[in-house]
């Protein structure tokens, strides 16, 4: 699967992802980003790092969302941005996690992974245990 994809709906794939954590009492990790952010490009690299992998298929069930389509636009799903209280401001990716019921737990609103392509998976294994 092609994370960041412009051409699915996000509600959608949010009300999927609480469907299955009504069920399996997962959270929902919400990723906002895009196919021309480097930075995001490196968050999905990190979804191939076998800890990374592991941990995000026993505690989430991600969701990602196409916040522009061209270098620089960032008006691609806005009201998902607005819904989880505009995680994009700080940059992108950014990160929102929520509860099975969708209600927001925390999220990277002050950009920490927007210079992504500096860091290592094992950030985002600190982030999410940090939450």
């Amino acid at each position: 699967m092609e994370l960041f994809d412009p051409s699915r709906d996000p509600r959608a794939d949010l009300a999927a992802a609480r469907a299955k954590a009504a069920v399996d009492g997962k959270d929902i990790l919400v990723a906002l980003g895009a196919r021309w952010c480097p930075d995001c490009t490196a968050f999905e690299n990190w979804t191939h790092d076998p800890a990374v992998a592991e941990l995000l298929e026993r505690n989430y069930h991600l969701v990602t969302v196409s916040v522009g389509t061209e270098r620089g636009q960032r008006g691609d799903n806005s009201d998902v941005d607005a819904d989880l209280n505009h995680p994009i401001a700080g940059g992108i990716p950014a990160l929102s996690v929520l509860n099975p019921q969708g209600k927001i737990r925390f999220d990277s609103a002050d950009g920490e992974f927007a210079q992504a392509r500096r860091m290592k998976p094992g950030d985002l294994i600190a982030f999410l245990d940090a939450g």
